[in-house]
């Protein structure tokens, strides 16, 4: 199967082509965690790498779309402005320490070998929440705003994500998971998703409105409308607003673009 987009993202990827001067190569790649991911060029390097799984549907063109969304916020920065957020061994530690007590609590329910396997996943996605989620929303309004073509597409893989977010305040759940974890957690996807109901003027949290996270979630998503800069440094301090907000300051860290691994 190849790689076919609609109109507005083959107009989002010419923009990408025309701004860097650098033009996309399509690589097909089927070991990749999701449907497509893009390789921004380096300095020494003379085309950005757009990597795609074969097997693939329609929603791949919001994949890209988004992805295309973070670069244009990124290298609408000056170079010496440009930051990403970063998990590391040190940064997990900080949450280790922290939930200490509920990593213990949860051993003796899972076992060992398990809970190792589990504590990663507990931090890796609550950090991709906090660093991914801000910028995300300012990038699904631009996509809504700007491309109606690409909003059912864009509505149907939002959907899809409340529908896996609302998996999170199963009370069943809140008994395996550890309590910041379960807590911050909900309160992150309560915000995102009442700042994206008020934008499109659907109706994403009512099943929230029976949890306790309608409260602080309120809070924070009034706080990121009143007080987000639409661009990448302001992307960076919503973040930080974000981790202050929910008491996560320490679980990730800033790392200039220059200074970041090949691979990451």
């Amino acid at each position: 199967m190849s790689l076919s987009l609609i109109d507005p993202v083959h107009m989002i990827l010419e923009q990408i082509e025309k701004k860097t001067q650098k033009k996309i190569k399509y690589i097909e790649k089927n070991d990749l965690d999701v449907s497509a991911r893009i390789k921004m060029a380096r300095k020494d390097s003379t085309v950005h790498r757009l990597l795609y799984k074969k097997d693939h549907d329609e929603l791949i063109n919001y994949v890209i779309a988004n992805q295309c969304g973070h670069i244009f916020r990124f290298l609408e920065a000056g170079a010496n402005k440009r930051f990403f957020p970063i998990a590391n061994r040190k940064t997990m530690m900080c949450f280790m320490m922290e939930a200490e007590d509920d990593i213990h609590r949860l051993s003796s329910f899972f076992g060992k070998d398990k809970i190792k396997q589990l504590i990663p996943l507990w931090y890796q996605g609550v950090v991709f929440q906090l660093t991914k989620m801000p910028p995300d929303l300012q990038i699904d309004k631009w996509l809504y705003d700007e491309y109606p073509e690409l909003r059912p597409i864009q509505l149907t893989c939002i959907k899809t994500q409340l529908k896996n977010a609302l998996q999170g305040i199963s009370k069943d759940l809140r008994k395996m998971t550890p309590k910041k974890i379960y807590h911050v957690s909900n309160i992150m996807n309560f915000a995102f998703f009442k700042t994206l109901e008020d934008h499109f003027h659907l109706d994403f949290v009512a099943p929230y409105h029976r949890t306790i996270f309608i409260f602080e979630g309120s809070n924070l998503a009034r706080l990121t409308t009143g007080e987000y800069i639409d661009n990448h440094e302001g992307d960076r301090a919503m973040i930080n607003t974000w981790a202050e907000h929910l008491g996560l300051t320490t679980w990730f860290e800033w790392k200039h673009y220059d200074d970041m691994p090949d691979e990451y």
